[in-house]
């Protein structure tokens, strides 16, 4: 047992053995070549790796650059799309912009202030839900991308929903995409209402001056034959027996010429409102005074009516102090409340309030038509009642001479108000109030000095 031990260990010291060093020298030499092929292919995916990450580099400049080029050029886009929009938006004429579909695409504000729309709501919308209708139907964009024919200046009229009718000034132009093709519309606009006012109160005024001069000529010549038949009738009803039934028929005579006389001396008066006599006064006491006035001169009629003018007396606006001819300012009064008592079916309220216009808005309400001076500003004095109001088609032709929906009367009391407010450098304006009834109000110049307050601007 032993020797066989012995055996197998000389066999393993044997130095004349070499098949042991030549198979690890085999094994370092074949590990040698594939650690330098190894190191040859992470040398070449080094250098792989080194040549990508400068190409990542320069493609990382290039898109860096081009970035930087394309914000430039957003940057400028942007600048020049506000430098458009604030031109848009500044300039007076509106201006909506449609895609060939008939939707909104763009509103500038002059557009919102004067259809009175909202850009933020209409953006998007179908153009014939949010425009309001006018005349003639061809004067929108809408029509203009349904036919591929712009329009050039034509005049048109709409109503918006509150009841306030414009007269616009409308052209449209084409929009095309890159190929020539139809894309859109754009419709520019510019209120004319002022202006068609301005000419529709010169052809009123000359048209009153004319009446104003015909109604005297036929007055003087009437009133000379009138003059004789009360003469007459007066010497009839002395000399007819009081029973006699015939004397009814007299006094109609006699009453048919006091109508007569009170007309034509009505159209004198209108015809003569030229000039004025004026005085400074207390806005409150003219107010009183010609209430007080109205109540002497028409004791059964004020007996169902209320006078109110609390506002008045309760208000800063009862220490103003008016330019006025007080005589035609109290005419101008009485014939308001003839007015609205002619109104009333049974009893009634008429309210009388005033405030003053700050001088901003005074200029926007009275505009140059009221030639206002540089220490002047508005004093609105209203006048309503609780009637049934006015039919929204007689507020426009409410002031015009023999104008009257009444059977009875002469239809020269507003007429007479009007030329008078005229007269005093002024203006009257017939409306409803949301109760119903009728309001008119006058507007007044007034001196801001006369004013024992400061006035807010």
């Amino acid at each position: 047992m032993v020797h066989v031990m012995d055996d197998k260990q000389n066999m393993l010291l044997d130095p004349t053995d070499s098949t042991e060093p030549t198979d690890a020298i085999n094994e370092v030499s074949r590990f040698t070549e594939s650690y330098a092929s190894f190191t040859r292919v992470i040398n070449a995916l080094q250098r792989k790796y080194i040549k990508l990450e400068e190409e990542f580099t320069e493609q990382n400049r290039k898109l860096a650059d081009a970035n930087s080029q394309l914000s430039e050029v957003s940057e400028r886009n942007l600048t020049v799309t506000e430098f458009l929009n604030g031109i848009l938006h500044t300039i007076s004429a509106g201006v909506v912009a449609v895609n060939k579909e008939g939707q909104i695409t763009h509103v500038n504000r002059a557009a919102e202030r004067i259809l009175g729309i909202d850009a933020k709501q209409v953006l998007g919308k179908l153009y014939r839900d949010c425009v309001p209708p006018g005349t003639p139907a061809e004067a929108n964009a809408l029509r203009s991308v349904e036919r591929a024919c712009p329009v050039d200046s034509t005049e048109r009229q709409i109503d918006l929903p509150d009841g306030t009718r414009l007269y616009l000034s409308v052209s449209t132009a084409i929009m095309r995409d890159n190929e020539g093709q139809p894309s859109g519309a754009v419709e520019v606009f510019q209120d004319m209402t002022k202006i068609k006012k301005m000419e529709q109160e010169f052809t009123r005024l000359n048209t009153l001056a004319a009446m104003g001069e015909m109604a005297a000529t036929i007055a003087h010549e009437v009133r000379n034959p009138l003059s004789g038949i009360a003469g007459f009738a007066a010497l009839l009803s002395r000399d007819i027996d009081k029973s006699d039934p015939r004397l009814r028929l007299v006094n109609n005579i006699r009453r048919g010429v006091d109508t007569l006389n009170h007309t034509i001396t009505t159209l004198l008066d209108y015809a003569r409102l030229e000039e004025t006599n004026k005085t400074e006064v207390a806005l409150c006491d003219l107010v009183q005074s010609a209430i007080g006035q109205f109540k002497q001169n028409n004791p059964k009629a004020v007996r169902r009516v209320e006078f109110s003018i609390d506002s008045i007396l309760s208000g800063k606006e009862r220490t103003a102090i008016v330019s006025v001819d007080p005589v035609l300012m109290k005419q101008v009064f009485c014939n308001l409340f003839t007015n609205a008592i002619e109104s009333f079916s049974d009893g009634g309220r008429i309210e009388i309030d005033a405030h003053v216009i700050p001088k901003q808005e005074a200029a926007l309400r009275g505009g140059e038509r009221l030639l206002l001076g540089s220490e002047e500003t508005l004093l609105g004095i209203g006048v309503s009642d609780n009637g049934p109001g006015i039919p929204k088609e007689n507020l426009e032709q409410i002031f015009a001479p023999f104008f009257t929906t009444r059977t009875k009367g002469n239809g020269l009391g507003l007429a007479v108000v009007w030329k008078i407010m005229k007269a005093h450098g002024g203006n009257i304006v017939a409306e409803n109030t949301p109760n119903g009834g009728a309001m008119f109000r006058l507007l007044l110049p007034i001196r801001i000095k006369t004013l024992d307050w400061e006035l807010k601007a």
